[in-house]
């Protein structure tokens, strides 16, 4: 069974009385950029703090404009005065944010934590049970048989609970025998991919949506590393520095089933013989166009006989 994780932020009781939020709600506009302050931690919560910028926008502002479904200039005016404040800082790539707040006010907790935590709050209230018994033979809102049923199925609860531990941390077990086997191939591609992005002019942190995205061709889609280094190395080439036009070599690639480095090449190679042979025919007089279409479709007739 999955052990989900989930997060949130906790707001203190004087946040609103803090003197940075109290100065950006008095600016134009300034409950808007609150409220964008909020959505913005939490979107971060799960990150670490962390705002990675994707390459869907033209920066960071724009991106964040479409996530959040807000005005790009109410975005890009709250960033500014955060920078300004020093309530985000850039730690690696100046397009990615990380919220210098986060930290303090986010939670989080697994979902087998979670009801660790409630089977505990019931054992913790069935402990008072003398009183609640007590004060059902006055009243008669409480039946003692059903009680006891509920402490019943409640330690039917424990015994399963442990018995999910026990298989959960089974497959953790074996999940990390795999990891390791696979973890100094799979680290050394990504090292790989890193160094040729940054010899190439794209940088990107390793910890991005982006580069998790282009590892997933190598990774679930089966393409040589090799393949998708030329790709980065053609993007560059072409004058286009960024990941969006590596993906879209990489995606056209995929498209066509084509893996390798080899079958890259031949493609290649097939598309440039294609593009002679138009050139040549865009040099050729009708008449010698003509003998040429007649001679092809004879090869062609006599390739089937």
């Amino acid at each position: 069974m999955a052990n989900k994780k989930f997060f949130w932020i906790k707001l203190k009781q004087d946040f609103f009385n803090d003197p940075y939020i109290k100065l950006l709600r008095r600016m134009a506009g300034g409950d808007t950029y609150t409220i964008i302050y909020l959505e913005m931690l939490v979107k971060s919560a799960s990150t670490d703090g962390m705002l990675y910028f994707q390459g869907a926008g033209q920066d960071i502002a724009e991106e964040l404009s479409l996530i959040l479904d807000e005005n790009v200039e109410d975005v890009r005016a709250l960033l500014a005065y955060l920078e300004a404040k020093k309530l985000i800082t850039h730690p690696e790539i100046k397009e990615d944010v990380f919220l210098v707040a986060s930290a303090d006010l986010t939670g989080s907790e697994t979902d087998s934590a979670m009801r660790m935590r409630k089977f505990r709050e019931r054992q913790m209230l069935q402990g008072n049970g003398q009183a609640s018994l007590s004060y059902a033979d006055v009243t008669d809102r409480y039946d003692k048989k059903e009680i006891e049923i509920e402490i019943e199925i409640d330690k039917e609860t424990d015994i399963d609970i442990d018995k999910e531990l026990d298989i959960k941390t089974d497959l953790e077990t074996d999940k990390q025998k795999l990891e390791n086997k696979q973890s100094s191939v799979v680290t050394n591609s990504k090292a790989l991919l890193l160094k040729a992005l940054q010899d190439n002019g794209i940088f990107i942190s390793p910890q991005s949506i982006a580069f998790d995205n282009l590892v997933a061709f190598y990774e679930d889609d089966g393409m040589e590393i090799e393949l998708i280094i030329k790709a980065i190395e053609v993007a560059n080439e072409s004058g286009k520095n960024n990941v969006n036009y590596v993906n879209g070599i990489l995606n056209n690639k995929l498209s066509r089933s084509i893996l390798t480095l080899e079958q890259y090449e031949k493609d290649e190679q097939s598309w440039q013989k294609k593009q002679s042979t138009k050139k040549t025919e865009k040099d050729l007089t009708p008449e010698q166009a003509k003998w040429l279409a007649d001679r092809q479709r004879k090869r062609e007739q006599h390739a089937t006989s």
